[in-house]
C-alpha cells in the first residue's frame, strides 16, 4: 500500500511522545480511525494528519524527512545538485542535472540548471516568465528557480517578482527560515546583477527595502549583503570604500564559509571588480 509507511511513521512517532490514541479525540479524532491509520488499512484526509502532528509537536517538514529515511526528496535533492555545481561553476555537471532533471519531469528545474551555465532560448525565457507569474503560492522550488534564472529575466520581470515580497510589511514566507534565505540570496543577486547593468534606484530599493524588513537573520546573510552593498558602493558612490566592504566581506567568507561559496564571490569579484581595474 503507498500510505502504509504514513501510519508506520506516524506511530513510532507517537508512541516515542508517549500520546496515547484517546489524546486526539480532542481534536476529532477517534481512536478507531486512528488505529485504521497507523495500520494502513486507511488514510486520514491532509487536514486531519497536519492536526494530528501539531497534537504531537511535529511539522509537516520533519515528517515528510521521517518518512524519506531523513533523505530529501528528489526535487530538493536536484536543486542542492544544482546550487552545488552552479558555486561551482562545474559546466558539466549543470548540464547533466539539466537533463536528468527533464527526464525526471521537473521542467522547471532542468530549465535553472540550463540558466546556469549557457543562454536560454527566447521561448525558454517565456516558459519560465510565464511559470513564474502564475505562482500563487511560493515554495522552495519556486524561489530557487527565480534565483538562478534571474540573469536570463528582464529588468522589469525581477523587480515585479521581489516586489510581491518586498512591499509586503510581512509576507507569509517569511516566516520560514530555509525560504527566507533563499530570498534573501535572490535579493543580493539582483542587486549585483541590477547594479552591473547600471540601475543605480532599482538596485538601491531593493537593498533598501531588504534593510528595512530587517530580513537579515544569520551571519551568513549579513556578510552576503555587505558583499552586495559594496559592489552597490563601488558602483555608484565611492570605489574605493565600496572595494573595502567587498574585500573585508570576501575576507570572512574564506575565514567561516564553505570554500565553494569562497571561491565563487571571489571569482564574481575577481571578474567585475578587479579585472576591470587592471
Amino acid at each position: 500500500m503507498v500510505y502504509k509507511k504514513f501510519g508506520y511513521v506516524f506511530r513510532q512517532i507517537r508512541e516515542q511522545k508517549h500520546i496515547s490514541l484517546s489524546d486526539f479525540s480532542s481534536i476529532g479524532i477517534s481512536k478507531a480511525t486512528l488505529s485504521r491509520f497507523e495500520r494502513a488499512e486507511t488514510m486520514m484526509n491532509f487536514e486531519k494528519v497536519v492536526q494530528a502532528l501539531q497534537l504531537m509537536g511535529i511539522g509537516l517538514e520533519e515528517y515528510e524527512y521521517l518518512l524519506n529515511d531523513y533523505a530529501p526528496n528528489e526535487s530538493e535533492a536536484l536543486l542542492k545538485e544544482i546550487e552545488m555545481a552552479f558555486l561551482k561553476q562545474d559546466k558539466k555537471a549543470l548540464d547533466n542535472l539539466y537533463k536528468v532533471a527533464f527526464e525526471a519531469g521537473y521542467p522547471y528545474i532542468s530549465l535553472a540548471a540550463k540558466a546556469s551555465y549557457t543562454e536560454l532560448s527566447s521561448e525558454n525565457i517565456d516558459t519560465i516568465t510565464d511559470y513564474l507569474y502564475d505562482i500563487k503560492v511560493w515554495g522552495q522550488i519556486e524561489l530557487y528557480v527565480f534565483y538562478f534564472t534571474m540573469n536570463k529575466l528582464s529588468i522589469r520581470d525581477i523587480l515585479y517578482i521581489l516586489d510581491l515580497f518586498l512591499l509586503e510589511k510581512k509576507h507569509k514566507i517569511f516566516n520560514s527560515v530555509k525560504y527566507l534565505e533563499i530570498f534573501v540570496c535572490a535579493c543580493c543577486r539582483a542587486i549585483a546583477l541590477l547594479a552591473s547593468k547600471s540601475y543605480q534606484e532599482y538596485s538601491a530599493h531593493i537593498l533598501n527595502r531588504v534593510e528595512s524588513l530587517e530580513l537579515v537573520q544569520s551571519m551568513f546573510l549579513r556578510n552576503l549583503l555587505n558583499l552586495s552593498k559594496g559592489f552597490w558602493t563601488y558602483r555608484f558612490k565611492d570605489e574605493k570604500a565600496g572595494n573595502t566592504m567587498m574585500l573585508q566581506a570576501l575576507e570572512i567568507f574564506h575565514q567561516i564559509g564553505s570554500q565553494e561559496i569562497a571561491q565563487y564571490y571571489q571569482q564574481q569579484y575577481d571578474l567585475h571588480v578587479k579585472k576591470v581595474n587592471m
